[in-house]
Parts: C-alpha cells; sequence; structure tokens
C-alpha cells in the first residue's frame, strides 16, 4: 500500500448479510500481513458518534426522517474529521461497516427523505467525501429473515417486515451501478466471500 496515501474501502448491504463477519476476518487477515489498517462503523466510530447512533437506532424513536438526517450528518462530518482523515493521512487501510450509501438506501429511498436530497445533502455538508471501494453484500429479503430471526439483539430494522428489506434492497441496486461498488453475494459460504474480499484487496491495495 503507498505509505504516503491511505485507502478508504466500506461494507454496505442490507440486515443480516453477513458484513460484520467479514470485517473480522479481514482484520485477521491484515494482521497476519502486517498491513496497518483501522475498522470503524457508521453511525458510529467516535464518542459523539456512537451517542447519536444509539438515539437513532432504538427500537422506539420519535425523531423525524429530517431530524434523523441530520443527526447523522452530525455523526459523520465528527467521524470523518477526528477517525477517518487523519487514518488516512498516515497512510492507513480504514474499513468502515456502513457509511453515506446506508444513509442514501436507507433514509433516502427507504424513509422517503430522497436519494438525491441525501446525495446533495452529503456534497454540501461533508464535501462529497466517499469511499475509494466499497463491498456491497447482496441477500434475498427471505434469507434476510431467516438470519434475523436468530438474531438476540435486534434494533429498529432488524424487526421489520419482508416489505422493508425489499426496499432496502431496492435502494442499493439504484445507487449501485457506478465502479466504486463491488457486489458480493452474501448467500455463499463465508469461506468463499473471504477468499473473495482477499482477492480484490490484493489487488486495491
Amino acid at each position: 500500500m503507498n505509505k504516503k496515501k491511505g485507502f478508504f474501502l466500506t461494507f454496505e448491504g442490507p440486515e443480516a448479510s453477513g458484513k460484520s463477519s467479514q470485517i473480522k476476518l479481514l482484520e485477521k487477515y491484515l494482521k497476519q500481513k502486517n498491513i496497518s489498517y483501522i475498522t470503524t462503523r457508521e453511525p458510529g466510530g467516535t464518542k459523539l458518534a456512537e451517542a447519536l447512533r444509539e438515539l437513532i437506532l432504538k427500537v422506539k424513536s420519535n425523531i423525524n426522517i429530517n431530524e434523523e438526517i441530520l443527526m447523522l450528518m452530525a455523526a459523520r462530518s465528527h467521524h470523518i474529521n477526528t477517525v477517518i482523515k487523519p487514518a488516512l493521512i498516515n497512510g492507513k487501510l480504514v474499513i468502515s461497516d456502513r457509511f453515506a450509501d446506508s444513509t442514501f438506501v436507507y433514509q433516502g429511498y427507504v424513509n422517503k427523505f430522497g436519494i438525491l436530497n441525501a446525495k446533495t445533502l452529503h456534497k454540501k455538508i461533508l464535501n462529497n467525501f466517499l469511499p475509494n471501494k466499497t463491498f456491497l453484500f447482496e441477500l434475498s429479503s427471505s434469507q434476510i429473515l431467516l438470519r434475523l430471526k436468530k438474531r438476540k439483539n435486534k434494533n429498529k430494522y432488524d424487526k421489520l417486515e419482508k416489505k422493508f428489506h425489499n426496499e432496502v434492497n431496492k435502494g442499493y441496486e439504484l445507487i449501485s451501478n457506478n465502479k466504486r461498488f463491488i457486489k458480493i453475494d452474501a448467500s455463499k459460504p463465508i469461506d468463499s466471500i473471504h477468499k473473495k474480499i482477499i482477492s480484490h484487496i490484493n489487488l486495491l491495495i
């Protein structure tokens, strides 16, 4: 990896698509290869952003969509300026479990704020700061619901019906038609997915 410039990589996808598990496997690989990296998540990544995450993902929440998206933008701004950019300046690989694409899909498309409106806000507030590459995990709604049944700690999105997960998948389909996205079949075996990710990582960094 270029020591003078880091690389920003995100993992995106619907609920229960296996992103977090693959990030953990990737961490092990990067440690073995002595590749300098940090992992983070959204909403979150800083004390301020984690506090906002708790409010945003509460099962019972009375915040409206405008309030929610502004909270996300505030959390993301703090995350970028205090964690992501400093790590990139130091030449590290930055891996984030979700980033702006989740906002474009969940708040923009599914919750009707508008994908274009969400992207415009991202451009104005965050200077259109985006990852270098994004792994997009794709999983059918039926498989999502089967996996969620096994999940003990559920956030507000985990408790929603099939229609919601269909819309999330549709949202990702709408925003992912560009070269930044590397699509992953999340129904494949864990080891198979890991190998595919590693093969791409080796090309990217």
